[in-house]
Parts: structure tokens; sequence; C-alpha cells
């Protein structure tokens, strides 16, 4: 049986990287943390109405809070783990640049608003301004290189011997 805590070069595939971490990190920080979110938010939101219009702007004020650069710094960083090491630097360029053109700001202003209440969104924002927020968020790069590293190769491998196996 293979080292599942490597991942084979012959294998390697930074889409299904990227949606893997991405997967991960919603079924296993998500879970986590939205409870304690969403337990404040009726507290915060006070009789402030669930209107689209006030989704949007609490969303900002969280985007303010927890940038989209620094969300998707940790994201990249943490795909950077599974890339060759003489291919990061390019890596890094292109995130860069696409991130430029792109007007990401404005699209997780509209994500934020379409999953979450504004109450919910302003539960967030509470909670990532708290000391315990910032302290989870500063941890939240080495927790998702850990799942990177350790988690994803084996998710990967699994795939692959069910893909090899039942649909080739």
């Amino acid at each position: 049986m293979q080292d599942r805590t490597t991942v084979p070069a012959s294998r390697f595939r930074l889409r299904g990287s990227l949606t893997g971490i991405c997967r991960a990190g919603r079924r296993v920080l998500l879970p986590a943390l939205l409870p304690l979110c969403l337990a404040a938010a009726p507290a915060i939101a006070g009789d402030r109405p669930d209107t689209p219009e006030n989704r949007v702007e609490a969303a900002k004020t969280y985007l303010k809070l927890v940038p989209v650069e620094r969300m998707a710094d940790r994201v990249a960083g943490n795909v950077l783990l599974l890339i060759p090491e003489e291919k990061r630097e390019l890596f890094r360029q292109g995130v860069s640049e696409g991130l430029a053109e792109a007007d990401i700001e404005n699209v997780m202003v509209k994500i934020v608003s379409k999953h979450f209440t504004a109450a919910e969104i302003e539960a967030m924002t509470v909670f990532y301004g708290s000391a315990e927020g910032r302290a989870i968020e500063r941890k939240l790069k080495g927790y998702m290189a850990d799942i990177s590293l350790h988690v994803i190769p084996i998710i990967q491998e699994s795939v692959t011997e069910v893909m090899e196996k039942h649909f080739e």
C-alpha cells in the first residue's frame, strides 16, 4: 500500500487540490464556527430587518474586517504547499494577477449576502472582531496547511482508487 501522506506527481491536480481544500474547509470549519456565530445573531441584529440592502451593508462591513485578499492568500498559501518548489513563484504571480483582474470583493459581497441573513453576517463580524475570532483566523493558515498536507492526499488517493476501479 502506498504512503497516503504524499501525492504522486503523476496524479497531482491543482484544480482538484484547490477544490478539495475549499470543500474540506467548508466541511470542517464552517460547522464548527457557524453555531457560535448564529447563537449570537439575534442579540447583535436587534430590530434591523433582514433585507437585501441590510445584507449587502453587513457583508461589506464583514469583508472590511476579514478582507478577501487575506482569505485568498490563506487558500493560495495552502495550495502552494502542494506545488513543486520550482513552480511556486509562477503560481503566486498567476494568483495575484487573477485576483487583480477580478472584482472579487463585489463577488464576495454577493455570495455572503446570498447565503447569510443580515443577523448572521453581523454575528460573523462580531466573532471575527473578537480576540478569539482573530486568534482563530491567525491559526487557520496552519490548520488548513495540515489539512492540505494530510487529509487532501488521502481523499485524492481514495477518489483515484474508486475511479480506477469502477469508472475506467
